[in-house]
């Protein structure tokens, strides 16, 4: 009995430390699988003014002009994806980005390349504002 108040004191504790833990005014992280799609999925979409953003190592999303973004869900696990990593693009069709093209994950400072990962179908997205990935 004394050993199950014990389970239940340090879930209460994990309770208390974790959100302590996270960064202050910030809100949690999103997962791109959860956005609302805003419609059907295309090949390639225009390369100018588009920043791309990894999140977790299954998606890419990418913001195009502002205010539109596509979810990348990536062919295959890209577990070399890191914030403090570069995405190195080859073989791009011209002005675009498209499906099946590659990129590498290229370490910044002592430009080792880590292997590289290819895209997916890009599904137009809505994204709050606020939102992080």
């Amino acid at each position: 009995m004394r050993s199950d108040h014990l389970v239940s004191g340090l879930a209460a504790i994990g309770l208390l430390v974790a959100p302590a833990m996270a960064a202050p005014n910030q809100s949690p992280r999103t997962d791109p699988a959860t956005l609302k799609t805003t419609g059907e999925p295309v090949r390639c979409i225009q390369r100018n003014n588009v920043s791309t953003i990894a999140s977790g190592d299954t998606y890419l999303m990418f913001r195009a002009g502002g205010n539109r973004w596509y979810r990348n869900e990536l062919r295959g696990s890209c577990p070399i994806l890191r914030d403090d990593r570069a995405m190195v693009f080859r073989n791009l069709q011209g002005s675009q980005f498209c499906d099946m093209d590659l990129f590498d994950s290229v370490d910044t400072v002592s430009r080792m390349n880590f292997g590289a990962c290819t895209l997916g179908q890009f599904t137009p997205v809505e994204v709050p504002k606020g939102t992080r990935f």
